[in-house]
This record gives structure tokens, C-alpha cells and sequence, in this order.
């Protein structure tokens, strides 16, 4: 949700007011920033993810007549693979809103 003038000028004062009596702290909150953005998983990758862990982790359902573990394994593995879809499909979802929010206000 896009944020109205006023408080974007608040936002601006503060980071004004901040910079001015810590630049230090700025200065690494920013490069932690930028580090941070390279290693970040785009939700495309994170559904593909999904998709192939919730594949693998079937197999190991099914192979669950030849050992426990195998059943064990692959309940968890679908599991942790039907959270990052869900995950993935939500943030894509979100993108889209934000996208179509941006173009809206330049109308």
C-alpha cells in the first residue's frame, strides 16, 4: 500500500533527522540492504522449488512400503514444499497488486 504525501514527507524527516545524529548507522543499514537484495529468491524459483520438493516427496511417500523413514522423510519434505508454493504463490500475488497499484496512480 503506497504511502499518502504527508507521510512520506514524515518518512523523509525522519530519515533526515536520523542520518544527521547517526550517519554510520545509515551507512550500514544501506549496505546491509543492497547485500541482502542479491541473495533474496524470487518467488518464480521458490515455486519451482516447491514443485519439484513435492514431487520427490511423494516418491518418498510411496516408497514408504519399502521403510518408515523413506514415509517420514517424504511427509516433511511435502510439507516444507507446499509451504514454499503457498509462500511463493502469495508473494507473486502481492507483486501483481503492487504493480497494478504503481500503474493505477500514473494514470
Amino acid at each position: 500500500m503506497p504511502l499518502s504525501e504527508h507521510e512520506e514527507r514524515v518518512m523523509a524527516e525522519i530519515e533526515r533527522q536520523l542520518a544527521a545524529e547517526d550517519p554510520r548507522f545509515v551507512a550500514r543499514t544501506q549496505r546491509r540492504a543492497r547485500s541482502s537484495g542479491r541473495h533474496t529468491i524470487t518467488p518464480r524459483r521458490r515455486l519451482i522449488a516447491g514443485i519439484i520438493g513435492a514431487v520427490i516427496g511423494v516418491v518418498c511417500v510411496i516408497l514408504l512400503t519399502l521403510h518408515v523413514a523413506f514415509g517420514i522423510a517424504g511427509f516433511l519434505l511435502l510439507l516444507t514444499s507446499l509451504t514454499l508454493i503457498v509462500g511463493a504463490v502469495r508473494d507473486q500475488k502481492v507483486a501483481d497488486v503492487e504493480v497494478l497499484e504503481t500503474d493505477s496512480h500514473h494514470d
